[in-house]
């Protein structure tokens, strides 16, 4: 009889525990926030509400879409979101957080922001000038960026203290070498001077978007978006090899966060080398293999974030980010190859990064048939950006 009660007791206190951050949609209205309310100034929506009675509520928790949610902890009751999408009808949700854990069910508005994208593209090198190029990967997507761009403009390092980088929308740095080195520390020195750095992370903050790919995405470590011990790890800088396989990257992670709609990937085109759809970057023949990406299981996770569902969800709650690409043969929750972060308080702007090794603007071996997957890619995610 009393291991039947302990069982019993041990049941119910095992199910308390499991609602102590739980979201609930059954709460009375009295519970969540109530007179919510927008403005919209330019590109900026700022949201107000007024929040529920009771000292118990020690946050408010919001999010645009399908973006990773914002926490802003005490008794909030505004919040801006700056320079959003575009000609886009957003919701914006805005949920209660007491103290015990628990979660209210949210309150909901949507917001269509109407105009015409404003500022520039700009493509950030290491060098004096786009002549002095000398890797062939970074030479033929700057090249690309000319073309495609003649209002944009190739950015210099010793610039970046000496113009108004608001001018731009988005600013694309592209590093892929071979034998560049291990570490962010060892990018081209005049990328990562304490005044270049200085003026990147201002502008990433105040509201800039950058693109960042292969060994680019290291960046996010001296930009201070993520620490230093989430730098990425599964990293290439040698010669490469020749195969006969096609090179694919896969956006349905661990094949159920499938985010094969998001706008990077529109009008890519398909191939099912592993039985399910994915986007072929490369085909067969010579490939530098300069991965410079993010190993999932290197940082502590799951335990760090018990409650997250896997190591994928952890690192996107930490970072406020989403993984929306891996190696396309993979389908457990292992690296993250390609990454949004989204804007936080301290950062206003967005950020894609892109550290796959299938994305080589240049296959050494002759034409790459899937090239105009790269570039429809690239511009995809400037357009992104750029709204």
């Amino acid at each position: 009889m009393k291991t039947y009660l302990y069982a019993i007791i041990m049941f119910l206190l095992s199910g308390l525990a499991a609602c102590s951050d739980v979201e609930y949609d059954s709460v009375p209205d009295v519970n969540r926030i109530s007179n919510l309310a927008y403005n919209v100034d330019g590109r900026d929506v700022s949201l107000s509400w007024t929040l529920p009675g009771g000292s118990d509520v020690s946050g408010v928790r919001l999010q645009c879409n399908n973006d990773a949610p914002v926490t802003v902890e005490g008794n909030a009751t505004s919040y801006t979101f700056e320079r959003v999408a575009l000609n886009k009808e957003l919701a914006y949700t805005v949920k209660v957080v007491y103290a015990n854990g628990r979660v209210s069910a949210g309150e909901t508005v949507r917001v269509k922001v109407e105009g015409v994208a404003t500022g520039k593209v700009g493509y950030l090198i290491a060098y004096n000038d786009a002549a002095s190029i000398e890797d062939d990967d970074e030479q033929a997507s700057a090249r690309w960026f000319q073309r495609e761009y003649p209002d944009g403009e190739i950015i210099t390092p010793d610039m970046l203290a000496s113009i108004d980088l608001t001018e731009f929308a988005v600013i694309w740095i592209h590093l892929d070498r071979i034998g560049i080195g291990f570490g962010w520390d060892r990018l081209p020195a005049p990328l990562i001077s304490d005044e270049a750095l200085a003026a990147l992370r201002s502008y990433y903050k105040e509201g800039g978007n950058l693109f960042l790919s292969n060994h680019a995405t290291q960046l996010t470590v001296p930009l201070q978006r993520i620490a230093a011990d989430r730098n990425p790890g599964i990293y290439g800088d040698g010669d490469g090899g020749s195969g006969d396989d096609i090179w694919v990257i896969n956006a349905n992670i661990g094949l159920q966060y499938d985010h094969q709609s998001h706008p990077a990937f529109n009008g890519l085109s398909k191939a099912t080398p592993f039985g399910f759809d994915t986007f072929p970057l490369i085909g067969p023949g010579m490939r530098e293999d300069h991965n410079c990406m993010w190993d999932l299981n290197a940082y502590g996770f799951p335990a760090l974030y018990p409650d997250a569902e896997n190591v994928v969800k952890a690192f996107e709650a930490e970072n406020n980010a989403v993984v929306l690409a891996t190696w396309g043969h993979v389908t457990d929750y292992c690296c993250a190859g390609m990454v949004e972060f989204s804007p936080t308080a301290e950062y206003k702007g967005r950020c894609i990064a892109i550290g796959l090794a299938a994305y080589e603007w240049n296959q050494n071996s002759g034409v790459n048939p899937y090239q105009s997957n790269i570039e429809l890619m690239s511009q995809n995610i400037l357009t992104y950006l750029l709204n």
